[in-house]
Formats: structure tokens, C-alpha cells, sequence
């Protein structure tokens, strides 16, 4: 039998190499990745690794960036769609987009793991689709954060969708759920002309939890979470020893065991108050409204606020998917389901134009995510500009993109 050229050999290696660090970053997290364990699954030696790569981020850097490629041509192609109708055009993309994205779901999946732990990566993805939106979608609006909102808003609910739909329901979302958000984001949910009441851009005063009214224990276990938070945000919860949660929060090694039994219970609640401590900071601001439309985008404030103090949980969150599922998905499905109730509401009350709650919540959710990721994560940005962010949103959220150049500014 005839050997196959060196190249060929080559070749296949290194797509072994690839599809393996996939599979493994894909089921345990990258973090908890080793280069042995991608050889192992490989089924090579380690010296043969360093032939095609010089370290376990040179994997993770080709992966990344041969998605983003594909990403890229697809979205240009649609968004370059000969149709002069913007809606079908958005429809296009959309559909596009998700298809790209679900033959590639693993792919993907390592990106949204990844994008927090190296935020470079998340940038130039981000950078390169929205040059190729800018002149199609938006060649009217001559407001530099409008287009930037414009983005925000289009990108933030298609990536959160098929995040919902491709990653944790392992489908493709269906022709009817792309023309629910096509929808929704061309022609916005409000169904009269209401008037948004200007004070639900109002940054609130801090709502400080008492700590000096805990008893001694609970403050202690305070302090505990507080250095988690920061340490799993700051160095990936794989990265993060016990021995480092009890240095930050100058107790002894012994006494975090007598609050936790172990750091993945730590993870567990720490996801749990940030789901809490959310909701609760979401209600104060939303409950000073009776309509729902005002209380919405009261709610993007009062998000933005909760997160500009404790924005290492964006990561925190994201790790977890890998990490330990159940986690991540109680923290999304818990939030989505918040939504059910408020939307029928709305609903019924004529305040909404009447949508499948579900996709609608998760349009809702991924403008939020994305707003936080851009404008708090990657910008450390302060509130004045997150609100402006938010007031183009509020246009956007009420008349869609065929109706916000219409509107006064």
C-alpha cells in the first residue's frame, strides 16, 4: 500500500489536533484543558503537538479565527443581499446567521467561552461585523453610538438566540421563530405612539446591602463570595485556588471550608445572589412604572447599574456553562421565565404588540448582554454613557429600525 504524501500526514494531524481541542473546550472549558489531554484525545505524542503549535492558546486563537471567517463571509453575503427591502434583508441575515452558526455550534460554543477570557478575541469579532453592517443597515444614520445601538440591538438578539436555541435546546431556530425577531426588530413592539416618560433614564441611588447588621458568620461568608467574584473574574474559576478566595478575604483556609464545601458550591452561590441581586436591582427601577413599555427600558438602566458593580460576572456566568451547566442554565432560564408573566401583561393591555414571549424574551436578554458586554466589560464605560446607549435602544425597542430615523431624536 502506497503511503500518503507528507503533506496529507500533516494535514491530518493537524485537523486532529483542532477537532479535538474543539470537542474537549467545548465539554470542559477551555481552562480546564490540558495540551496532554488534547494529545491524548488526539491520539499523538506531545512533541508531535509542538510541531503545529507552540501552546494550548495558538489551538484556541486558529479556532477562533477561522470562525470568525466563516462567520464573517456568511454575514456579508446576507447583508449584501441584492433585496432593497431592509427587511427582508434582515430576515436574510438572520437566517444566515443562524444557519452559519449552528453547522458550526461547537465552534461557536468554545468562542462564547473564550471571549471572556481573552477579551481581545471578543473585540475583533465584534469589530469585523459591525464594518460589514455599518453601510447596509444603517448608511442614514450619520450618530456615532446610534450606529453603535443599532448593532447592539440586531447582533445582541441574534447571538442570544441561537446561544438559546443551538446550545441549549441543540436546534436550529425555526423559520417561524426568524420571523417573529425580523418582526420585532424591524418593526419594534409598541402599537400605538406612546410616549416614554423621561424618567426611566434615572440612575437610582445605591441600594447598599446592611452588612453591619449581619451577624458575624454571614459577614464572613459576604466576604467569601466577594473574593470568589472577584477572583473567578479576574483569573477563571479553574485557575482560582481555595487557599487564594481565603488569602483575598483575610480569613483562614480552614474557615472557608465551614461556609462551603467546596469551590464549586462557592460557584453555585455566587451565581445565585448575582441571579437575586439582579432581579431585585431590575424590580427597583421598573416597579415606578405602570406601563410596561416605560418599565422595560427602566430595566436596561437598572441592569446596567447592577453590573457596573459587579461586571467580573459576566465572565463568572459564562465559565459556568462549562463548568458546571445546570448553573448557568438556573441563572438564563430563571431570568427568561421572569419575563413570561409581565409580557402576557403586556400583552393583554395593548401595550405590546403580541409576540411568542419566549423568542421575545431572549431578544430582550441578548440586547441587555450585549450592552453590558460592549459598554461595562470591554469600555468600562460610566453610567451617563450607558444611558445614551439606552435612550437610541428605546427607540429602537418602540418603532424597530424602520421607524428610528423617523423619530425625533
Amino acid at each position: 500500500m502506497q503511503a500518503a504524501p507528507m503533506s496529507d500526514i500533516r494535514s491530518n494531524t493537524h485537523k486532529k489536533i483542532i477537532n479535538s481541542a474543539i470537542a474537549l473546550f467545548r465539554k470542559r472549558g477551555y481552562q480546564e484543558v490540558s495540551i496532554l489531554s488534547i494529545c491524548k484525545d488526539a491520539g499523538i505524542g506531545n512533541s508531535t503537538f509542538y510541531q503545529y503549535f507552540a501552546a494550548k492558546d495558538a489551538v484556541l486563537k486558529e479556532i477562533i479565527e477561522d470562525l470568525i471567517e466563516t462567520i464573517r463571509d456568511s454575514v456579508k453575503r446576507s447583508i449584501n443581499h441584492h433585496s432593497f427591502d431592509k427587511s427582508e434583508k434582515l430576515r436574510i441575515f438572520l437566517k444566515d446567521f443562524f444557519d452559519c452558526v449552528y453547522d458550526n455550534i461547537d465552534r461557536y460554543a468554545v468562542f462564547r467561552n473564550a471571549e471572556f477570557l481573552n477579551p481581545d478575541i471578543s473585540i475583533e469579532f465584534y469589530e469585523k461585523i459591525y464594518k460589514i453592517f455599518e453601510n447596509p443597515l444603517f448608511s442614514e444614520v450619520k450618530d456615532d453610538i446610534a450606529k453603535k445601538a443599532i448593532f447592539i440591538f440586531v447582533m445582541g438578539s441574534a447571538r442570544f438566540v441561537i446561544a438559546e436555541y443551538g446550545i441549549y435546546k441543540d436546534m436550529k431556530p425555526s423559520d417561524d421563530i426568524i420571523n417573529i425577531i425580523t418582526d420585532l426588530l424591524y418593526n419594534g413592539f409598541d402599537p400605538g405612539n406612546h410616549k416614554l416618560s423621561q424618567d426611566i433614564f434615572r440612575v437610582l441611588d445605591p441600594q447598599e446591602p446592611k452588612r453591619h447588621l449581619l451577624s458575624k458568620g454571614s459577614r464572613t461568608h459576604q466576604k467569601l463570595l466577594d473574593a470568589a467574584e472577584y477572583l473567578f473574574g479576574k483569573k477563571g474559576y479553574s485557575k482560582t485556588k481555595i487557599s487564594d478566595i481565603a488569602y483575598r478575604a483575610d480569613i483562614g483556609l480552614g474557615t472557608f471550608y465551614i461556609h462551603f464545601d467546596s469551590k464549586i458550591e462557592a460557584l453555585r452561590e455566587l451565581v445565585a445572589r448575582t441571579f437575586d441581586g439582579l432581579k431585585s436591582n431590575a424590580r427597583r427601577y421598573m416597579s415606578r412604572f405602570e406601563d410596561r413599555r416605560d418599565a422595560e427600558i427602566a430595566g436596561f438602566v437598572g441592569f446596567c447599574d447592577f453590573f457596573k458593580r459587579h461586571k467580573n460576572m459576566y465572565a463568572i456566568v459564562r465559565e459556568a456553562e462549562f463548568i458546571e451547566p445546570k448553573t448557568a442554565d438556573f441563572y438564563y432560564s430563571g431570568i427568561s421565565k421572569s419575563y413570561m408573566r409581565p409580557l402576557e401583561r403586556a400583552f393583554a393591555r395593548n401595550e405590546y404588540r403580541k409576540f411568542d414571549p419566549e423568542p421575545l424574551s431572549y431578544v430582550l436578554m441578548g440586547i441587555g448582554d450585549l450592552l453590558g458586554q460592549y459598554l461595562l466589560v470591554q469600555q468600562d464605560s460610566e453610567m451617563n454613557e450607558c444611558i445614551e446607549y439606552i435612550k437610541r435602544i428605546s427607540r429602537l425597542l418602540m418603532h424597530g429600525l424602520k421607524g428610528f430615523s423617523k423619530v425625533k431624536r
